[in-house]
């Protein structure tokens, strides 16, 4: 690590938010376009550069970093983008799948599986009330978390704290449920987008 960069990542180890601003403004453009590189979506690609920072911010006291500061987040950033494409690459495989299998498999069927769809239902309505927008937003309109964030004006970790609740929430509905071929079922549901 260059001297500078040495003396700019003590700074960011310390807590300095004007320094990791700089820093961050500096480089911002630089780390969008090596994901864009990859991924040739720039929503996408600016909300992966804006999660590594964000981890980077508040991994700092513990990291350690052994290249430079500028190597070791593009790292992150090449690494990130690199699992969204196979996570993307899995799904759209699985979706091919499902596209090949008889409509009826997807539709829930009976008295068992129309109670578990109101208990999940439930559970959603029974979440915080800031929990349920963000929750909303995220399942049901299909907004990236950066838009939640700028539309109710909170950070992104905030909007990956109210999803994380809410799943963990739905999740102790369907770990309560002793039906598996359901709970299959209600993944597509649910969580189809969110691994």
């Amino acid at each position: 690590m260059s001297p500078n960069e040495e003396k700019i990542w003590r700074s960011i180890q310390k807590r300095d938010g004007q320094a990791f601003e700089i820093y961050y403004k500096e480089h911002y453009k630089f780390f969008l376009l090596a994901a864009c590189n990859y991924l040739k979506d720039p929503g996408l690609s600016q909300e992966i550069v804006n999660d590594v920072f964000i981890r980077l911010w508040e991994d700092a006291g513990t990291l350690r970093i052994q290249s430079s500061l500028k190597a070791y987040i593009y790292r992150a950033v090449v690494n990130r983008s690199l699992n969204e494409l196979d996570k993307n690459k899995r799904e759209r495989k699985h979706q091919a799948e499902l596209s090949r299998r008889p409509e009826e498999t997807f539709e829930l069927k009976g008295m068992e599986e129309n109670e578990l769809k109101v208990r999940l239902y439930k559970a959603i309505d029974q979440l915080p009330e800031q929990c349920l927008k963000v929750f909303r937003m995220s399942r049901f309109e299909e907004l990236k978390q950066q838009e939640i964030a700028d539309r109710l004006g909170i950070s992104i970790k905030t909007v990956k704290n109210h999803i994380t609740h809410a799943l963990k929430q739905l999740n102790r509905v369907l770990v309560d449920w002793n039906s598996l071929p359901v709970w299959i079922v209600m993944i597509k549901y649910f969580f189809w987008h969110f691994n």
